[in-house]
């Protein structure tokens, strides 16, 4: 039987190397420069992000010290990142994080007996019941929809548990728990439903680097080492079955450790076979201004803010047309034009979204050298089932956008690209309306077609996002007119080929009665086609296009 398994010194995170092999690696070897790696690379993109974020809790709280100035003299985040980068770019052990492990060390030993790590030595349930290991593996749970078979199912090597277990405590789905024995909170010896964990509220952001150690560094803002205080996991006594007191999060190591679960993993050998899971702490007030994590934007809460009191709750990614709808919430400053003004009523004007503090960072480099000319971003969401009681889908994509603007400067950027952002994506439900009214055109009903808006979109993307790159801030009007003439003309060459799909019935139309006392219509193939050009000359105000309605050609 195994007596200790170290995350420190065994080898369990799932990373791509950077000469493009595959391997798991220890947490030391992460930061002592003996292998180059590229980034981590786990079992799904939500476990490479929890995985991650523990990393940078370790990093965060290593280098604590060097944000401690001695007295009469302050502390230079730009000088400190400018050295940080110059040792990583010469490939050197960040001697810091080495000595902050051999303090630490001990507390990072999945099977210690009495501080097993992220666990709780003797929990247990009065049944003494305890689930399978696919309880900890969002794919496998489901006995239909799964890949995994077997003794897949069964057990799991004390590596992939590892990965696993940091994913549960990040995401783990609400609804109700285990009871743990010596949780005042257990009802009938169930544990009732807390919420999810923190990761699964936010919008998860991470500024991608050329090597895992340069991600790291992207993403370490001044505040993540500003707190003596902000302790994660390992540094604080070891958890029992109860709710932590006073649990507010205390700074960003903090909430990217946040234990929302109670945990033991059940051995047999080399092989973790069971595991029960109960209610840890939960999150207060379901992250209502839960400021601390740096890697989510926040969005402002018009229903619960009050006129001295304002709220911002952590905002996930959209799951359907993530690039379009993630841009507001990417890419605004706080102190943005085109929202409420300082002395305006909160219950009548939105506040803006606050994008991720490692962006405003990245916008406030002075030294360019220092930092890249486009920010590479991994985007990572889940959705839930209903009452966030299962987990869902998982939002995962990349979005490269110019450094520029980031920048305070660029604020007339930014706004003109919210409001294209927009339009285009009005224009394309207004071809997914013209698809409908088709099908009713020839015989149907009307019923609204998600498919030609979202290939449109998806179609638009890297060019919408190669348009991005190119805009010069003297000349956007000119850029957005030819950015609406592409989105007009791609749109209307799409109509047309529904239009010859539409068979001889829906050239003739069909009668629609009228609502009340009013007159009856058809609704054709031509007629609809003018109701898209109606449409697309409200969403794409500057480009105008004439056409033959019966022919589709235009003129």
């Amino acid at each position: 039987m195994a007596e200790s398994f170290s995350l420190v010194d065994r080898p369990w995170i799932r990373c791509q190397l950077t000469d493009g092999t595959e391997a798991e690696v220890s947490i030391r070897q992460v930061f002592d420069g003996s292998t180059g790696i590229r980034g981590v690379r786990g079992d799904s993109p939500t476990q490479d992000y929890a995985v991650l974020r523990l990393l940078l809790a370790i990093y965060w709280r290593a280098h604590v010290p060097d944000a401690q100035p001695a007295p009469g003299e302050t502390y230079d985040h730009g000088g400190w990142f400018e050295t940080q980068l110059a040792g990583v770019d010469a490939g050197e052990a960040d001697a810091a994080v080495l000595e902050y492990l051999e303090k630490w060390g001990d507390r990072f030993d999945l099977l210690h007996p009495e501080q097993p790590f992220m666990q709780v030595a003797d929990l247990a349930t009065g049944s003494g019941k305890i689930s399978g290991v696919s309880r900890m593996i969002p794919e496998a749970e489901s006995d239909d929809f799964t890949m995994r078979a077997g003794a897949g199912r069964q057990s799991l090597g004390l590596a992939e548990a590892a990965r696993w277990l940091v994913h549960l405590q990040a995401y783990d789905y609400s609804g109700i728990k285990s009871g743990a024995l010596g949780d005042p909170r257990v009802k009938g010896g169930r544990g009732y439903p807390i919420g999810t964990g923190w990761s699964g509220m936010t919008g998860g952001t991470v500024i991608v680097g050329e090597t895992l150690r340069h991600t790291l560094l992207f993403n370490t803002v001044e505040e993540a080492l500003a707190r003596e205080d902000d302790h994660p996991v390992w540094e604080r006594q070891p958890d029992d079955p109860a709710e932590r007191k006073d649990p507010t999060p205390k700074g960003a190591a903090d909430v990217a450790t946040w234990q929302s679960r109670r945990v033991r993993l059940h051995t047999e050998g080399d092989l973790v076979t069971g595991v029960l899971v109960s209610n840890g702490d939960k999150i207060p007030d379901a992250g209502a201004n839960v400021s601390d994590d740096p890697m989510t934007p926040y969005r402002y809460s018009r229903n619960k803010s009050k006129r001295d009191h304002v709220v911002y709750y952590p905002r996930p990614y959209d799951l359907e047309r993530t690039m379009w709808r993630s841009l507001e919430p990417l890419i605004i400053a706080e102190k943005d034009e085109g929202y409420g003004e300082e002395n305006d009523s909160r219950s009548k004007k939105d506040l803006p979204p606050k994008r991720p503090r490692t962006l405003d960072q990245v916008a406030e480099f002075e030294n360019d050298d220092a930092a890249p000319d486009w920010v590479d971003l991994q985007l990572v969401s889940t959705e839930y089932g209903p009452q966030a009681s299962t987990m869902g889908t998982t939002v995962a994509t990349h979005i490269e956008l110019p450094r520029s603007l980031l920048a305070p400067s660029a604020v007339s950027t930014r706004r003109t690209l919210i409001d294209q952002a927009a339009a285009t994506s009005d224009a394309a439900v207004a071809l997914g309306r013209f698809a409908g009214s088709l099908l009713e055109a020839a015989g149907g009903d009307y019923e609204f077609q998600s498919s030609p808006t979202d290939a449109l979109l998806k179609e638009l993307e890297p060019e919408f996002l190669e348009w991005i790159g190119k805009l010069d801030r003297e000349g956007l009007d000119q850029a957005v007119r030819a950015w609406q003439s592409t989105v007009q003309e791609t749109i209307l060459s799409q109509a047309r080929v529904l239009l010859r799909g539409a068979g001889p019935k829906a050239l003739v139309g069909k009668t629609v009665p009228g609502r009340g006392d009013g007159p009856d219509s058809i609704v054709s193939a031509g007629s609809a086609y003018r109701s898209l050009q109606v449409a697309l000359r409200k969403a794409l105000p500057t480009t105008a296009v004439e056409t033959n309605p019966e022919t589709s050609e235009e003129k």
